[in-house]
């Protein structure tokens, strides 16, 4: 399912958020659809919405979001998942020679783990 944000000409921080389509923008109440001449905006997918608009949408089958337009944030934030990388010092054995190879230790910069945060 997809969604649709429409944009009031009269007051430009006024957005109603609705499934796409003209019949789900007509089966609005009529206060609704005249607080704008309305003019189309951002669409995409219902599922990547926020949860709270997500939520509303469901429920009520609209949305009305008083926002600037450069600050409304309808979808959520793609979290990008860094993995680990080796530690250069131990090169991922977790441990680093001592005394010049007579002993081993645990490396002091992984703490033994072998590896560490990747940097963004």
């Amino acid at each position: 399912m997809r969604y649709k944000v429409w944009r009031s000409n009269k007051d430009k921080e006024l957005h109603l958020l609705c499934a796409e389509g003209a019949g789900a923008f007509n089966a609005l109440p009529t206060a609704i659809r005249h607080l704008g001449p309305w003019t189309g905006s951002k669409e995409g997918e219902v599922n990547r919405l926020r949860l709270s608009y997500r939520s509303m949408l469901a429920e009520q089958g609209f949305v009305v979001i008083y926002a600037h337009a450069s600050k409304l944030e309808l979808e959520t934030v793609d979290v990008r998942v860094q993995e680990n990388t080796e530690c250069p010092m131990c090169k991922g054995k977790a441990r680093v020679p001592m005394h010049r190879g007579l002993r081993d230790k645990e490396c002091p910069r992984c703490g033994g783990r072998g590896w560490v945060k990747a940097k963004p």
